[in-house]
């Protein structure tokens, strides 16, 4: 059965006992400057083009996916070349790139015009090492030091929607005598979501607050004599 994601040419190619056509994969590495430089490497030794980018050569390579019996996210070794010292200084200037964003892309030859991958995946870096020879990284799908946990808090009279985006809703132009520039996020504060519906009758438009609160009133609170209410 054919590979969802392997172009079918591709995968009459790789069926192939000889073929002058190959599988290719491509490294892309995030620097935090300012603004962000996105390193993009393959390893080959001449440049490809894929999705109008262009990946440079460079001796690069990483392991398969290894985890533990401990419950550790599974993480994979990306090893780059240090022979040259191009990658020192790079680390050197960014904390080791840790937390920095790294895709890895496998195509085909055949498919690097279409821009179609065969197979990618997004990582962070979680540490880096170095020697006189390479480069280690250590690559996860997830940061731990970075993560929100929870993403969600469920609170009884806070919203949760960031003020004005596709869940807040909030849309009255900031020209408008009415417009409220702030939002306190509480249901009924001096600035809240009901003061916001207001807004929206006055100025014309659907009144989607309170409506649209990020908060959950119907969450009990406990009382002082141990109860809820």
């Amino acid at each position: 059965m054919t590979h969802p994601n392997i172009p079918k040419i591709a995968y009459l190619e790789k069926n192939l006992l000889a073929t002058g056509q190959k599988f290719v994969w491509l490294y892309e590495i995030e620097v935090p400057t300012d603004p962000p430089t996105r390193y993009r490497f393959v390893r080959d030794p001449l440049p490809v083009t894929f999705r109008g980018n262009e990946y440079s050569p460079f001796p690069i390579a990483h392991s398969e996916t290894r985890s533990d019996s401990k419950g550790n996210l599974p993480t994979i070794t990306l090893t780059v070349s240090n022979v040259t010292r191009e990658i020192v200084s790079v680390l050197n200037a960014h904390n080791g790139l840790v937390a920095q964003d790294v895709r890895i892309i496998l195509t085909h030859d055949l498919a690097l015009p279409t821009g179609h991958g065969v197979w990618e995946h997004d990582y962070q870096i979680r540490s880096t090492s170095i020697d006189e020879k390479a480069v280690s990284a250590t690559l996860g799908d997830l940061h731990i030091y970075n993560a929100k946990l929870p993403a969600q808090r469920m609170m009884r009279f806070y919203c949760r929607h960031q003020y004005k985006d596709a869940n807040c809703g909030y849309a009255v132009g900031t020209a408008h005598a009415n417009y409220l520039p702030t939002c306190d996020k509480s249901l009924d504060g001096a600035d809240g979501c009901r003061v916001h519906g207001i807004s929206e009758v006055l100025a014309g438009l659907p009144d989607l607050h309170p409506e649209r609160f990020g908060g959950f009133p119907g969450i009990p609170e406990q009382t002082t004599q141990g109860g809820l209410r």
